[in-house]
């Protein structure tokens, strides 16, 4: 069963009424207008979508050869390594002991 969705919304700047948006976002060329003041209603997904597309897919910093790695990381990084074989060890000491 899925949950119900509902549909965007925003507020309109002129008479600060609930105004439902289309499922599609509108261009500039092609303006939301308020029913009941008649002024336009600014689609907020317009803009984010704007956005999203502007910024890159990545960051730089988030690069395996530009991160910085410190001793504490790396050790972490070691320990949960050794923890990870020794509890697979364990499991097989235990399958082992059941025949």
């Amino acid at each position: 069963m899925t949950a119900p969705t509902l549909p965007a919304t925003a507020i309109c700047p002129g008479c600060q009424t609930m105004v439902v948006l289309p499922v599609e976002p509108r261009g500039a060329e092609d303006p939301l207008i308020c029913g009941t003041c008649g002024v336009e209603v600014p689609d907020y997904r317009v803009e984010v979508s704007m956005r999203e597309a502007s910024e890159p897919e990545h960051e730089p910093d988030d690069l395996p050869e530009n991160r910085i790695y410190t001793r504490r990381g790396l050790l972490q990084g070691l320990r949960d390594a050794a923890a990870d074989r020794a509890i697979a060890a364990a499991k097989g000491f235990s399958e082992r002991a059941k025949f």
